[in-house]
């Protein structure tokens, strides 16, 4: 087959950029700041997972990342609002953002600022996308992502009174069809091409290279912006076009015919792809070996077990179960001498009834570790453990293959990690990958049975490394759940939710796959009620929907309830002309304040406390003092009571006897 690979392919600046950052971060690392990517650094798992194993952990929101870490801020950029919590963390900030993008969100910022609605060219929710909305936080602009021509006609402001930008890797093609339709509404100085040049010349060139092939890879993730624009523009001109991540996915197209022997085959790649996995793509389609396939290996390995092998060192055999003793369980694998297979091979299995096995002569699979020649006969040590393992790894690398997922159950904890058996096999699974936010005791995992993805089978110095993640299921799970609530979400809705964290301006509550913000003002009906005050991280509480904004993904939330306002039924319960009975909290000039109950304070007018005529309240009155009153005026709207102790029983001032006296004389 003929290859032609693109010149334009791979990372692009900013991704290298932020990479090459992060590289040189750990090549200076003193161990004393925790590492963290604030979200993926680059849409590819192999580089992502090379910097968690080398000791970063990934955040996907600042308020996960511990205090005084050292931040990579990737290419993608972040909203002002998550800087703003990173900073005041007093985290060393890497800020790797895009120049590019960098351009974009000051554009749109200066013409929120000046009162220009914003239209922006690209993918709702992508992390660039997000960024560049929250540009326009604390401004009543409006703003609207769009990816057609045709959602020009559904915006619901004039487009004189907008500027339009782009998505750095957005579709070149496509944003000018949009232009040209908002051609003669939009001013010309309104209209700004921010598609990044290096992406721009990347799909031209995907465009070309398309036309004239049988076949076209494009190498990249299915979750990266530019990948899925390159696939789309080549799978336009080349019917048989395929998004792939690794050579071993262009290994399978080759064995289902789907790439073919004779083509000319075209290769582009994202701007997330590293160079090392387009070479490796370049390198499998030139490969004239042919190499057994997974279906293949189950098989040999099924023949394997089935056919009643020569006993001889390595080889796999069957034999029945004949007795033990307090170190070993004896096999007769119909050789003139017993096999041995250790007893706590056994022992680890609690399934497994090895007084019924020896009674019932039962058949094991074992695998012939050694044979030694000694006076007393021959020595054979076998394994059942070492043929499950076998069959373990060939289940995990089927699993670490198609991405499927396998459990494991959690034996013991080790260094930044757990380590979970699968069928005799350990899988190692790095403390960031086991939850969305950060783990600080592993013991408690030990002995729980976990759902993985296998993330990493490889061979490293002649040793199998294998490694998996729960985080990565918990995130798809999010994302589903996500998907949902904004499918069905609406003001009013309430949801339970499980309080994230807590910042000064209120509390960050989960409803399940989405947070929302309950502001500090609605959490409690208390005027200077904390949010540590209310809620505590962890707790689970009723909310409802406020508002919520689909574009900026922005939820607000409500907590405190209506029949808890120390003003509900206030009518009702202290109807005007009642007796009531409070204590003072505070005097001013014009009367004093009076607590009838928690969070419920009146007044009662300095001209309402004596009979006779007061310079100022404290003249007969103190905090802390209880006193009787009568409510003479309630005004539930303005959340205003007014009571009157002078009605009940007047506090006069204590009259000066001597000074009576010298008058008198």
């Amino acid at each position: 087959m003929k290859i032609t690979t693109a010149e334009s392919s791979g990372f692009c600046f900013g991704v290298k950029n932020a990479v090459s950052t992060a590289q040189k971060v750990l090549e200076n690392y003193d161990g004393k700041r925790k590492l963290v990517m604030l979200g993926s650094i680059v849409h590819n798992e192999t580089v992502v997972n090379n910097l968690v194993a080398a000791g970063y952990i990934v955040c996907d929101n600042a308020d996960d990342v511990p205090e005084g870490s050292t931040v990579i801020i990737r290419a993608h950029g972040v909203p002002p609002s998550e800087m703003e919590i990173l900073l005041s963390k007093g985290c060393d900030v890497r800020d790797c953002t895009c120049p590019f993008v960098s351009k974009i969100q000051k554009i749109v910022r200066q013409a929120a600022l000046a009162g220009e609605n914003i239209i922006i060219t690209g993918a709702k929710g992508h992390p660039e996308v997000v960024g560049i909305c929250a540009q326009t936080i604390g401004t009543d602009v409006k703003v609207a992502v769009i990816n057609s021509p045709e959602d020009i006609e559904t915006l619901d402001f004039p487009l004189s009174s907008a500027i339009i930008v782009s998505q750095t890797t957005f579709s070149s093609e496509i944003f000018n069809k949009i232009c040209e339709k908002a051609k003669n509404k939009i001013e010309k100085n309104n209209v700004f091409g921010t598609i990044c040049n290096t992406t721009d010349s990347r799909q031209r060139e995907a465009a070309s290279i398309s036309e004239s092939c049988d076949s076209m890879l494009v190498i990249g993730s299915s979750h990266s912006s530019n990948s899925t624009k390159l696939f789309d523009i080549c799978k336009g001109r080349c019917a048989r076009t395929f998004l792939v991540n690794s050579a071993e996915e262009v290994r399978q197209l080759i064995a289902q015919g789907l790439i073919l022997p004779d083509d000319r085959v075209g290769v582009t790649a994202g701007a997330s792809t590293p160079e090392a996995i387009i070479l490796e793509v370049v390198q499998e389609m030139n490969e004239d070996e042919k190499k057994t396939s997974q279906d293949q290996l189950d098989s040999e390995f099924a023949n394997a077990v089935d056919a009643m092998a020569q006993v001889r060192r390595g080889a796999v055999v069957k034999g029945t179960i004949t007795s033990a003793d307090a170190d070993f369980v004896y096999v007769d694998v119909h050789d003139k001498s017993e096999g041995r297979i250790a007893r706590r091979e056994f022992e680890s299995d609690a399934d497994f009834d090895l007084d019924k096995a020896i009674e019932d002569h039962a058949e094991v699979t074992v695998k012939v570790r050694s044979i030694k020649n000694s006076d007393q006969g021959k020595e054979i040590i076998l394994s059942k453990n070492d043929v499950e393992a076998e069959k373990g790894r060939a289940d995990i690398e089927d699993a670490y293959n198609n991405k499927s997922t396998i459990e494991v159950k959690i034996t013991r904890t080790v260094k930044d990690g757990l380590i979970g058996v699968y069928e005799g096999v350990d899988i190692y699974i790095h403390r960031t990958q086991i939850k969305h936010g950060e783990v600080k005791d592993l013991a408690p995992y030990v002995g729980q049975t976990m759902e993985i993805r296998v993330t990493k089978y490889d061979m490293e110095k002649g040793r199998l490394r294998i490694s998996g993640s729960h985080r990565v299921l918990a995130a798809e799970d999010r994302a589903k759940k996500s998907a949902e609530i904004w499918d069905s979400i609406e003001e009013g809705k309430h949801y339970k939710g499980v309080v994230r964290s807590l910042v000064d301006f209120g509390a960050f509550v989960d409803i399940g796959g989405v947070d929302g913000l309950v502001h500090v003002s609605e959490l409690s009906w208390s005027r200077n009620a904390k949010p540590s005050d209310v809620l505590k991280v962890g707790d689970d509480i009723d909310v409802y929907v406020k508002s919520f904004d689909k574009e900026t993904r922005k939820i607000s939330l409500g907590y405190k309830r209506v029949e808890d306002d120390p003003y509900y039924n206030i009518e009702e319960r202290m109807p005007l002309g009642c007796i009531v009975r409070g204590t003072v909290v505070r005097l001013t000039k014009f009367g004093a304040f009076v607590q009838l109950e928690p969070n419920l304070d009146a007044l009662c007018h300095v001209s309402q406390i004596s009979s006779e005529r007061l310079e100022k309240p404290e003249d007969v009155l103190s905090i802390g003092q209880e006193v009787t009153a009568q409510v003479t005026e309630i005004d539930a709207e303005k959340r205003r009571i007014s009571i009157s102790i002078k009605a009940v029983a007047p506090i006069d001032p204590v009259s000066d006897t001597s000074d009576a006296e010298t008058t008198e004389e």
